[in-house]
């Protein structure tokens, strides 16, 4: 059952293509992961939940993702316990037809939607069943835990989304309009990471950040 099957999961590896901010938002997937029981994997082969967080910004993004889910997919016809989460930008602009396109996908996300993915993964398996995209909530990644890939060094979310319509640009699409966050929470959010020794700070928006282009 899938109540049996995810309390036999143990360990996980993340994917990440594109910006700093899927990067940033990557760190908050593993981040909430690893609150949820499970450890990280040294690599994809390793792991019991696969995520891979997507971006449509870089150069075929379709072409990328199908070659790893190639593998992540006959991985998990060798050991069908194994689950694989695709998140990220891609994943929002497909939505359910993620599930047409890679029918071995079991959950997917949007950059607003990434806590779903522990709902699906939590406790008896209770959440957003296979097949399904997790609810959009626009919600900034930075409320979810977090796990530091450098000890020095962290992102900080400041905003997310973007008002412009640039015809080249997909973000507005995949991450919404313009959302900033609170004054206070960034101010706390600084003084925590200083405060357990991060000597450098990346600030992460739409406003002040290249998003990788």
């Amino acid at each position: 059952s899938a109540a049996d099957t995810l309390f036999r999961v143990r360990r996980y590896h993340v994917t990440t293509f594109g910006c700093q901010m899927n990067a940033h938002d990557s760190e908050r997937i593993k981040g909430m992961l690893e609150e949820l029981g499970l450890g990280e994997a040294p690599s994809a082969d390793d792991a019991d939940v696969v995520v891979f967080n997507t971006c449509t910004i870089r150069e075929k993004p379709d072409t990328k993702l199908a070659a790893y889910l190639g593998a992540a997919a006959a991985r998990k016809r060798e050991d069908p316990d194994r689950v694989i989460a695709v998140g990220g930008c891609y994943a929002e602009a497909q939505r359910e037809r993620i599930f047409e396109l890679y029918p071995d996908v079991d959950v997917a996300f949007g950059p607003g939607s990434i806590a779903h993915l522990g709902d699906w993964l939590g406790a008896g398996g209770v959440g957003i069943a296979r097949g399904r995209f997790g609810l959009d909530d626009r919600a900034f990644a930075a409320e979810l835990p977090m796990h530091n890939e450098r000890s020095f060094q962290a992102w900080v979310q400041v905003s997310m989304g973007c008002n412009s319509t640039c015809s080249y640009c997909i973000v507005p699409a995949v991450r919404g309009r313009e959302q900033s966050r609170r004054p206070g929470e960034i101010v706390a959010e600084v003084q925590r990471l200083a405060s357990v020794g991060v000597k450098e700070l990346t600030l992460l928006g739409q406003n002040v950040n290249s998003w990788g282009r």
